[in-house]
């Protein structure tokens, strides 16, 4: 952990990270026949990069508050009233915690309103490209008394081994704090709802970092289980809001960290960062690992720790922070 003294007030946390799955496919697309596709976005050069969307990031986090035991911090979802429209919360952000991190947006009679998310997710994007990978499957009869010899249904799924890069931004200086057209009619002229204690901010950001911490999930996971948390990971307490690693994280094709990078935004954002966490997953990249006891450098990446310390470490580090 390092610190810069002469910054006192914080209105931004940018969380970056990434992450590795060995074989997954996480995040489907549109199915064509019998094989299930997964999200791509196409570079310049016509090569495919899978990508997980930001809204199952989230979907991922509201998952892991559960796990978490935070259910009843959470708004309860509600049927919209027409068969066309979207499910939507209470839109309480003063009484649940997904209302004010995640946000809403609430259209039904007599109430339209909506509050623009405090956390702020990119989508993960895989590093390399999509090379046509899939996993064959079958729908075997042989437990439902059909012509076994005959075989089952067969279908496919895209998979992929990949590196996915990630960047959350925070808007702290917004977390707990609401506008009146962000608030339900009954509840806009009294000023109590417009704000919650400072231990309930740092409450419910404390909750979001270890939601992120322990993250899994997203598609074929009875089958293709998928561990989305932190391999290489960077908190920086910032004075501006700005994702400053969300172009910027890479691994080599020989599965090195490009630590060059790192350092480079640091140096680059060294007067808007007020503290900075690094965490490492040991095993994963070739090139790094986390120090041994007593060492303060590795492969060039100054003050990295195992990921969990790098989490713990901010977490400590939000009790004393100044909204």
């Amino acid at each position: 952990m390092e610190t810069n003294p002469q910054i006192t007030k914080v209105s931004c946390i940018n969380i970056a990270y990434i992450f590795k799955t060995s074989l997954g496919s996480i995040n489907g697309s549109w199915t064509e026949g019998n094989v299930s596709t997964v999200k791509k976005i196409t570079l310049p050069d016509g090569r495919l990069l899978p990508y997980v969307s930001g809204q199952n990031i989230k979907y991922q986090i509201r998952k892991g508050w559960v796990e978490l035991g935070l259910k009843e911090q959470l708004s309860e979802i509600k049927q919209s009233e027409v068969a066309s429209g979207v499910n939507f919360t209470a839109g309480d952000p003063a009484q649940y915690l997904d209302d004010d991190l995640l946000g809403y947006m609430i259209a039904s009679t007599g109430e339209n309103r909506r509050r623009t998310a405090p956390v702020r997710t990119s989508a993960a994007i895989g590093i390399f490209p999509y090379r046509g990978d899939r996993d064959l499957g079958t729908k075997s009869k042989e437990q439902t008394g059909g012509d076994v010899s005959a075989g089952g249904n067969i279908f496919e799924t895209e998979v992929y081994y990949n590196y996915f890069k990630v960047n959350i931004m925070i808007e702290v200086d917004r977390i707990g704090k609401f506008m009146p057209s962000e608030l339900a009619s009954t509840k806009k002229g009294d000023a109590k709802n417009l704000e919650v204690a400072p231990e309930l901010r740092k409450a419910r950001l404390t909750n979001l970092f270890k939601a992120i911490s322990q993250l899994w999930g997203g598609g074929k996971q009875s089958r293709l289980l998928t561990d989305m948390s932190p391999k290489f990971l960077a908190i920086t307490f910032q004075t501006s809001k700005s994702p400053i690693f969300l172009e910027c994280l890479s691994v080599s094709e020989s599965e090195e960290l490009d630590i060059r990078t790192i350092n480079e935004v640091l140096s680059d954002n060294q007067s808007i960062i007020s503290q900075k966490f690094l965490g490492i997953r040991s095993g994963v990249f070739k090139n790094i690992a986390v120090p041994e006891s007593g060492a303060t450098t590795n492969s060039g990446l100054e003050g990295v720790v195992s990921i969990q310390t790098a989490f713990d470490n901010a977490m400590e580090a939000l009790k004393t922070l100044n909204f």
